[in-house]
């Protein structure tokens, strides 16, 4: 026999989750129990304690929803963002007009204040609007070790990035790196703001996508 002073709390709820049809063999057991309201601290019936208890939870899975649709709406317009993108670089019919085309919806749809096309390596043509940077600067090196293929980057920039890559602009408070190149990083699309706007923890997906289709249509140029 179990004495009083070994049963807890824990043993009794545990048994109650292992056993559902409790009550069924003893219901004149809810007569006796005292249910506290949430809110107002009276005690309730366990029926209302119940209502109580789907209400809060329905509110809950309610707010997730809200949630899932805003990120659904906003993952819908960012798409048709990128399919504008593509449809501009497919149309150009010369690196130049790609790179126009890039420079243009960076600037016009995706609303970015700051935004930089370079490479470290020597294009088999010259295209205005990349721009070549040395790889014997300590910065440059760092920041090509750092980039992978398929991987943006986000978050603060370092005063020597921000000056090497933005030309000195002061306003540049955080950068989104686009890696470009398929088995090498040839090159970066650099995206800046004034604002903390491209965090570390941004969701990169569409990133690599517009990367991925940069990559496709300048590639051929490295």
């Amino acid at each position: 026999m179990i004495k009083a002073d070994e049963i807890h709390a824990e043993h009794v709820a545990n048994y109650l989750a292992h056993n559902p049809e409790f009550f069924h063999v003893f219901p004149n057991l809810l007569d006796k129990l005292s249910i506290p309201h949430p809110s107002s601290g009276k005690a309730v019936s366990l029926l209302e304690r119940q209502v109580w208890q789907l209400r809060e939870q329905k509110e809950k899975l309610q707010d997730e929803v809200d949630s899932l649709v805003d990120i659904a709406g906003d993952n819908g317009r960012l798409l048709h963002k990128v399919q504008q993108l593509t449809r501009q670089m497919m149309a150009a019919e010369t690196e130049q007009q790609a790179v126009d085309a890039i420079y243009a919806q960076m600037r016009d749809v995706f609303k970015v204040d700051y935004m930089t096309l370079v490479s470290w390596e020597v294009p088999r043509q010259g295209i205005q609007g990349i721009s070549q940077l040395g790889v014997r600067q300590d910065w440059v090196k760092n920041l090509r070790e750092t980039l992978q293929p398929g991987k943006p980057v986000c978050g603060l920039i370092e005063e020597k990035w921000k000056t090497g890559l933005f030309h000195g602009e002061s306003d540049v408070h955080s950068v989104c790196c686009l890696p470009l190149g398929w088995d090498r990083v040839w090159g970066v699309l650099a995206l800046g703001s004034p604002t903390d706007r491209f965090q570390p923890d941004l969701g990169t997906y569409f990133l690599k996508v517009m990367a991925e289709l940069i990559t496709a249509r300048l590639n051929r140029l490295f």
